[in-house]
């Protein structure tokens, strides 16, 4: 599952996006928003694998929202004007759409993000953690969800749990947005080893975790319930 966001001061832009993604399978749309700061705010909690992002908006353009996200996702930039198009390419964009366009070129922009994301998917399938002088590599398929607290994460695994040194932001750059999503403040949890949800609660394996109120829609729009 691809999640994206579309940010756009118009409207009738955000309905285009919206429209399109509806037509497309294995695509989801998180959220909209006509305000590149307040998209900022939720892309710093909510990773996502791609952004429909336009360049030029009143007050905080696309370009600065951009430089302010320490972690860097896939860029479509869906703008009026040509002028950017040698500028996007500064930010490793996947594409450069010019409005209006038709469904047909959205999809091959949609095909390009996903050819994008399997090969990072490939190549990314572990990450490597320190435990005093030792680096452990941790695979993320057994990875069942992490915790944090201040500048230390409990990471459970389906056979032990490790406590690197390591803030969630540092860890989140890490993660594959494919696999895993914040729940709680506190909780990121891999989708893949999720045995039911009820209550507000996330159960994995002997475990129940809490979904917060801040968390709730975005996860559970990413679920599909």
């Amino acid at each position: 599952m691809i999640t994206a966001v579309a940010i756009d001061d118009e409207p009738k832009a955000i309905e285009v996006i919206q429209h399109h993604i509806s037509k497309i399978n294995g695509v989801i749309l998180l959220a909209s928003f006509y305000n590149a700061k307040e998209a900022l705010n939720f892309l710093k909690q909510n990773p996502v694998d791609v952004i429909f992002l336009d360049i030029n908006m009143p007050h905080f353009s696309g370009i600065e929202m951009l430089d302010e996200l320490q972690r860097k996702p896939n860029v479509i930039f869906t703008t009026a004007y040509s002028d950017y198009a040698v500028e996007s390419y500064n930010y490793n964009a996947i594409d450069y759409l010019l409005k209006p366009f038709e469904f047909e070129r959205f999809q091959i922009a949609i095909d390009k993000i996903a050819h994008r994301i399997e090969e990072a998917t490939q190549q990314n399938q572990f990450i490597f953690i320190k435990d005093g002088f030792k680096n452990i590599k941790i695979t993320f398929e057994k990875v069942l969800f992490i915790k944090g607290s201040g500048n230390y994460l409990d990471i459970f695994t389906n056979e032990k749990s490790y406590s690197p040194r390591m803030t969630f932001s540092e860890l989140i750059e890490k993660l594959p947005t494919a696999q895993f999503i914040r729940i709680h403040q506190s909780y990121i949890v891999n989708i893949e080893h999720i045995q039911k949800i009820e209550n507000n609660q996330v159960y994995i394996a002997n475990h129940q975790l809490p979904i917060s109120n801040r968390y709730k829609a975005t996860f559970f729009k990413r679920l599909n319930l």
